[in-house]
């Protein structure tokens, strides 16, 4: 559906990539599977092929009115200037480490200080001090990202760090049938911040609303 949408409103629509558009995750996670499952014979594995040059040649990082610096993971001890990340070759595939690795990969975590090796086995974790310097040498307000469903992102689906200076929002209720609420992110012309929160239901739909403390509580970029 996103597809569509992006072919329908190119100018309106921004896919931004994440860790697992990559050949290598999507043959370990199903997404293979479900390729060829669906479209026997030759037709999944060519569609399964499609979809990875579409993959190779997404984006990964988007900047919303100069103040707010999108991508799925995170920062990276390689990016030392914001326009590094226009400078990364599409169409790429995903190598093990380095800055286009990070941009997927990396998380925030303050159990550690500065920079620390990822307990994903891969990328690095950067903690609340990393954000700050890095917004303020870049002139960026707001980091958002995905990634991750923390504990104590389930109420609600989204969840503050660096004091206001990033923000994850997970966009995927009852994942895993855990139960967990997921957010929508809105950004209004003067840089205010809401969400729309889905919550999952015992019959299984979500029901949706307006989150009004989120409306409060996320001016960090007013």
């Amino acid at each position: 559906m996103l597809m569509c949408f992006k072919i329908k409103y190119p100018t309106r629509v921004y896919m931004l990539r994440g860790n697992h558009e990559d050949a290598n995750t999507t043959l370990i996670y199903g997404f293979y599977d479900e390729c060829t499952t669906r479209f026997p014979n030759d037709e999944g594995e060519l569609l399964w092929h499609i979809f990875m040059m579409v993959f190779n040649m997404m984006p990964l990082s988007a900047i919303v009115g100069d103040r707010v610096l999108c991508m799925h993971g995170g920062i990276s001890p390689h990016l030392n200037d914001i326009t590094m990340l226009e400078n990364i070759p599409r169409p790429s595939i995903v190598p093990p480490y380095g800055l286009m690795c990070d941009t997927l990969w990396s998380d925030p975590d303050d159990r550690y200080p500065g920079w620390a090796l990822s307990a994903r086995g891969i990328s690095f974790t950067f903690s609340s001090k990393i954000i700050k310097e890095f917004c303020e040498t870049n002139n960026i307000d707001l980091i958002v990202r995905g990634h991750q469903l923390t504990a104590d992102m389930f109420k609600g689906g989204y969840k503050y760090f660096a004091g206001g200076r990033l923000v994850t929002i997970f966009s995927a209720p009852n994942y895993l049938n855990m139960k967990n609420d997921s957010c929508v992110l809105h950004i209004s012309r003067k840089f205010k911040c809401h969400f729309t929160i889905f919550r999952p239901t015992s019959s299984g739909p979500v029901e949706m609303q307006n989150d009004k403390d989120g409306e409060t509580q996320a001016t960090p970029i007013d």
